[in-house]
């Protein structure tokens, strides 16, 4: 997958202080706790929302005159940053419920080409009849991305979607129909009613969003087709619970059998956690999104971490993007095992078929090193949080730490049983 190269510059944001991050597809930011992951992969959410449906849509509706009959707007990347860097504070505020929250951060492309050009224009009715036609069928504008191919649009909100869905791949180099978030805690108010959902959000914009994504998830689309998603999240959702989501007359529920349900609100935290996440891909697989989580382990038996980890390869393959939070070795280590895959996928299509259908692998559930940056979070002897970018290649993340730790606690394993073995022997 391709995206452009766009960083985002911390000068000082909570407990970040001179660090950067490149986006990609992936982004994985893990390590100690309280040193700022979240914060940085918060940032990742602000600039995907506003390049999809923020900023970038206040722009144009501010900036395109419906009034003229032909008009030329030129798109420019470093203002556009430059608002995205202006306002990243007083987001971030509101977002986290923290008024004296400091946030001074910059976001930049090295994309050679810095400014992009749409021209829009109006059908000239010959009469009053066509006029009258033009206004019962509402296909009376026209509009022109960089010189190319003219395109005619149905309505005003037509030419609001397609400049956005293609200034959107000037900037990016990937199209997004929206930014969700899965922010921590979420399985709380899964299933909860409106007051409690308002008073929530009313104090931090993180889960007012939230509120909205999840009600735009609950809402099934028209679909021709079943997903591969949808098929992934059913089985993820047999995995943690044996059931079926269902939302009926505004209210979720876990269907387990024929005759058996119970309310959302009431299952166990593994489910409800996921359960955001899970209607979206039941009921909108085809839309190219991304999604900000939070510690998707949370809550989850280790054989369901590593499906997790199967489902946003397949995703990721589809054109979606993932930036998330965790402290999962589970994680790592099968979304390493995915970029092996990856890499003999890459080299040699028929050995990487003929390991899937032996270990029966999804097929879609892999990896590609250079869609992936991972971020790794410790604080140095002055206290201050270092971020270091880790290396990934088609060996994998090279989490050293986390795997520092697996081995301590089977070195003290090992010692342990023979100090019990040695105890018995002396008992005998």
């Amino acid at each position: 997958m391709k995206i452009n190269d766009i960083t985002i510059k911390v000068h000082r944001f909570g407990p970040l202080e001179d660090v950067s991050f490149k986006i990609a597809p992936m982004m994985i930011f893990t390590g100690m706790s309280s040193l700022g992951k979240s914060y940085a992969n918060y940032l990742v959410y602000y600039f995907l929302l506003n390049v999809c449906n923020g900023y970038l849509r206040d722009f144009l509706k501010a900036n395109i005159d419906f009034g003229k009959e032909r008009q030329q707007l030129v798109f420019d990347i470093d203002v556009f940053f430059s608002q995205l860097s202006a306002h990243v504070e007083t987001f971030m505020q509101k977002f986290l419920g923290d008024d004296g929250l400091k946030a001074d951060v910059e976001f930049r492309s090295l994309k050679k080409k810095r400014t992009c050009q749409i021209e829009f224009w109006k059908d000239e009715p010959a009469n009053e009849e066509e006029a009258t036609f033009q206004h019962t069928v509402l296909q009376a504008y026209w509009m022109r991305f960089e010189g190319g191919a003219p395109l005619r649009l149905p309505s005003k909100e037509y030419i609001l979607f397609y400049a956005e869905r293609d200034i959107e791949l000037f900037v990016l180099g990937q199209y997004l129909s929206r930014a969700v978030i899965l922010p921590p805690g979420r399985g709380a108010f899964v299933g909860e009613n409106f007051s409690l959902k308002s008073e929530v959000g009313s104090s931090m914009d993180m889960y007012n969003n939230f509120f909205r994504d999840y009600d735009y998830g609950l809402n099934q689309r028209i679909r021709l087709r079943g997903g591969v998603s949808e098929k992934v999240s059913d089985r993820l959702l047999q995995m943690t619970s044996g059931g079926k989501l269902l939302s009926i007359e505004g209210k979720q529920y876990l269907q387990l059998d024929d005759e058996h349900r119970i309310a959302l609100s009431a299952g166990a935290s593994s489910v409800k956690d996921l359960s955001p996440w899970l209607f979206y891909m039941q009921n909108h697989w085809n839309i190219f999104a991304s999604f900000c989580l939070e510690e998707p382990e949370a809550h989850q038996h280790p054989s369901v971490t590593l499906q997790i980890a199967d489902v946003i390869a397949v995703l990721l393959n589809q054109g979606n993007i993932f930036h998330l939070t965790t402290h999962s070795d589970y994680l790592i280590q099968r979304l390493n095992q995915l970029v092996k895959l990856g890499g003999v996928r890459r080299k040699d299509k028929t050995l990487f078929a003929q390991i899937c259908k032996e270990r029966s692998l999804n097929t879609r559930s892999y990896l590609d090193a250079s869609d992936i940056r991972a971020y790794y979070f410790s604080k140095n002897s002055k206290g201050k949080t270092v971020v270091e970018a880790l290396k990934v290649t088609d060996d994998g993340i090279p989490m050293n730490t986390f795997f520092d730790v697996v081995r301590d606690l089977e070195e003290r394993e090992d010692y342990i049983n023979a100090a019990v073995y040695q105890q018995k022997k002396l008992e005998e």
